[in-house]
């Protein structure tokens, strides 16, 4: 595999590679951070761009053209200098420790975790902050290959403790734990994105990854996400809403509002994995495969442009447009740390030293 050096671009004797079909692009918007750079890799009929400083996360992919994830409402933040346990976000005006994360949200597919990747939470006497650290870890250097019809996007990063030598970026700081290889794969031919996530456990210890993904859909008016689950409930507990499967937009659009949907009992196809379905109202569709998960939830969310709901201390709103977005949030554990997880999933939450845990997830475009 060749590499590409994602931050200083300098480093590259080019930036933009065309190889057997395939496009590769490093480059920078000039409203990102100074150290944020984007890669786009294309062919003919389907553009995927990704998020270096976050994890080499997949920000946003174009299928003949037509965007697939959601329009985030929040600016590519700078993860260099990021403090992801502040209380610097308030929540309708009360700073709460521990949701910085609220502001770094921007990617179409993110990792979360690894200590925590769910609401936050205090171990131990320490904060862990929501959704975790991984989605915010910068990377300097991806690797890319382009072998007959298949090109590929890596790269890899530890995942630490992140105490100790204040002198150090927070990413590098503290005692490693885990390595995380996060692998891109489009294949010529196929309207479809291929992930592979590795989690290795390079301490000297038993450890407990826990991980979790945000898959977040661009929403249209009558699209239905469906699950093919035998037992659904609402997240809060509340009652099940008549139509779970269905987003509409915002009635009142400075007002966000949220569904979150647990699925238990999801069948898992021949593959091995989940398959899911988001039905657009022209006919097309995507197809969604994912690594069988105890935690699955459908996540539906309008509205909110301008309120006070995030905001930072000054009475700034975080979302500059509206929340709206459709998808699912799978995780290794529940997302608000009640148990509240499918028992029928057959999995094994521990790594050995040296061990390896593989999550995979494909998103296919149908058409009509």
């Amino acid at each position: 595999m060749k590499k590409l050096h994602v931050k200083d671009l300098s480093q590259n004797p080019q930036n933009a590679i065309l190889e057997n079909g395939f496009s590769i692009r490093v480059f920078h918007l000039p409203e990102d951070p100074n150290n944020a750079n984007r890669i786009r890799v294309s062919n003919s009929e389907i553009e995927a761009e990704l998020l270096p400083s976050k994890g080499l996360s997949l920000g946003q992919a174009w299928i003949k053209g037509r965007p697939i994830f959601w329009e985030a409402p929040i600016e590519l933040p700078d993860t260099e200098a990021i403090d992801l346990w502040s209380n610097e976000v308030c929540i309708n005006g009360t700073p709460s420790p521990g949701f910085t994360f609220l502001k770094t949200l921007v990617g179409g597919v993110e990792m979360y975790g690894l200590k925590n990747w769910g609401m936050p939470t205090e171990i131990d006497g320490k904060l862990h902050a929501l959704h975790g650290e991984t989605s915010n870890i910068p990377v300097g250097e991806v690797l890319y290959s382009v072998e007959e019809d298949v090109c590929t996007i890596q790269a890899s990063f530890d995942y630490r403790t992140f105490e100790g030598n204040a002198k150090l970026p927070w990413y590098q700081r503290g005692e490693k734990m885990f390595r995380v290889t996060k692998k891109v794969v489009l294949i010529k031919g196929t309207l479809e994105i291929k992930l592979e996530d590795t989690i290795e456990n390079i301490s000297n210890r038993h450890l407990t990854p826990d991980w979790g993904y945000h898959i977040t859909f661009r929403p249209e008016e009558g699209a239905r996400y469906i699950v093919p689950s035998k037992k659904a409930e609402e997240r809060n507990g509340n009652r099940l809403p008549a139509n779970i499967q269905t987003w509409h937009k915002a009635e009142n659009e400075n007002v966000r509002t949220e569904t979150g949907i647990i699925h238990k009992q999801v069948a898992i196809a021949e593959i091995g994995l989940v398959k899911t379905h988001l039905f657009y109202t022209d006919g097309s569709k995507l197809e969604v495969s994912t690594t069988p998960s105890p935690y699955f939830q459908t996540w539906f969310c309008n509205g909110g442009k301008d309120s006070k709901e995030f905001a930072y201390r000054n009475g700034e709103s975080l979302l500059r447009k509206n929340w709206d977005g459709m998808g699912i949030e799978i995780g290794s554990s529940p997302l608000d740390h009640n148990g509240n997880i499918d028992e029928s999933v057959s999995y094994n939450p521990e790594l050995k030293s040296g061990e390896i845990k593989k999550i995979l997830i494909e998103v296919k475009w149908i058409e009509k």
